[in-house]
C-alpha cells in the first residue's frame, strides 16, 4: 500500500512537466523502440547521448538491470515504460519487469500504443494485479493514415481502441493519453474511448517538433511541411479553443504544455492533475457521436484468434 504523506508530497510539489506529471518513478527495461515514431523524445535523448543511432534506434534491446533496481525501493507508483513500447519484440522482458515491479507492491502505470495480442498477455498474467495496475494508452489521432505517418510501425487506431475495450472489460483501470495531438480532431478521440475510460484522458500539444524531427535524422521536406502544419494547428488560438469545448469534462486532463498556453497552474492545487485519483470511478459525459462499431467487432475476432483473455 502506498504511503499516504508520500504521495502528499508528490502531488503538492510544484513545476511538474514530463513523465513527472503522471508519476514519480519511471523504469524501463528495453534500448530502443520499433514504433520507429518520428517526434520520439526517447529516440533523441538516446542520439544525443550517443546511446543509439538514427538507423539502430529500431533495433530493441532488453536490459532487466533497471527492474530489479526499482523493484527493491519503497513502494511508489512507477511509469512503465517511458523510453519504449511494450511490443511483440519485447514483451518477455516486460512481462519479467512487470513481475518484480507488482510482487514488491509498486504500483503501476502502463503507458503504451498498445498491440493487442500485448495487452492481452499482460490482462492474462497480472489479473490478481488490478489494484496495483492503471492502463494509460496514447491515441493521437483516429485517422489511421495520420497515425501511419507520425508512427509508422505503432498499431493502428482500431487495435488500440480494440486494446482499451478489452482492458476494461476485464476489470482493469484504464486511462488515455492523447500527446502529442496529431491532428485537430482531439475530441473525437475524447468522445471514442469515454465508454471504455475509469479514470482520465490527457491532452498535450506535440513539444519541441522540429527539434526532435532534426535530431531524429528524420526532417525530409515533405515531414518539415506536414511539423509546420501540426504547429499552426495548435497555436495559442486554437488551444484555447479546444479547452473551452472540453474543460468542463470531469475526465479532461491537460498536459503542462497546454496549462502553460492558458495560464493554467502548472500543478492543481489538490494535486489532481498529477496522480491517479483516488475517488470512485468519474461520471462520463456524452461529448458527441457513438463510438465506432468497429470496437467490439475487432476486439471479438481478435480475442477469438488469440484464445480468449480470460
Amino acid at each position: 500500500m502506498l504511503d499516504a504523506s508520500s504521495q502528499i508530497d508528490f502531488e503538492k510539489r510544484q513545476e511538474l512537466t514530463g513523465t513527472k506529471e503522471w508519476c514519480p518513478q519511471n523504469c524501463n527495461v528495453v534500448k530502443g523502440c520499433r514504433n520507429a515514431c518520428l517526434y520520439c523524445y526517447a529516440k533523441s535523448m538516446a542520439i544525443r547521448f550517443k546511446r543509439k543511432t538514427p538507423a539502430t534506434w529500431h533495433i530493441e534491446e532488453p536490459c532487466l538491470d533497471m527492474a530489479v533496481r526499482v523493484a527493491r525501493k519503497k513502494p511508489t507508483r512507477i511509469m512503465f515504460p517511458s523510453t519504449h513500447d511494450i511490443t511483440p519484440g519485447c514483451l518477455d522482458v516486460c512481462l519479467q519487469a512487470l513481475d518484480l515491479l507488482l510482487d514488491a507492491g509498486h504500483h503501476i502505470l502502463i503507458v503504451s500504443k498498445p498491440h493487442f495480442p500485448c495487452v492481452t498477455r499482460i490482462c492474462r498474467r497480472f489479473a490478481g494485479f488490478k489494484a496495483q495496475i492503471l492502463f494509460r494508452f496514447t491515441i493521437g489521432s483516429l485517422d489511421p493514415d495520420t497515425l501511419r505517418f507520425w508512427e509508422p510501425h505503432a498499431p493502428s487506431p482500431d487495435e488500440r481502441l480494440a486494446s482499451l475495450e478489452l482492458a476494461h472489460s476485464l476489470g482493469f483501470e484504464t486511462s488515455i493519453s492523447c500527446e502529442p495531438m496529431l491532428d485537430t480532431h482531439a475530441a473525437e478521440v475524447v468522445n471514442a474511448v469515454l465508454p471504455f475510460v475509469t479514470e482520465t484522458i490527457w491532452l498535450g500539444k506535440a513539444n519541441q517538433l522540429r527539434q526532435r524531427l532534426r535530431m531524429n535524422g528524420v526532417l525530409t521536406p515533405e515531414v518539415a511541411a506536414r511539423a509546420d502544419g501540426l504547429v499552426e494547428a495548435q497555436n495559442d488560438a486554437a488551444i484555447a479553443e479546444l479547452h473551452a469545448s472540453l474543460h468542463h469534462h470531469p475526465q479532461i486532463r491537460w498536459k503542462e504544455s497546454i496549462r502553460r498556453v492558458l495560464g493554467l497552474p502548472v500543478v492543481a492545487p489538490d494535486g489532481s492533475a498529477l496522480m491517479r485519483s483516488i475517488q470512485p470511478e468519474l461520471p462520463r459525459t456524452d461529448i458527441g457521436a457513438s463510438p465506432p462499431t468497429s470496437l467490439s467487432r475487432y476486439t471479438r475476432s481478435r480475442t477469438k484468434e488469440d484464445g480468449g483473455a480470460s
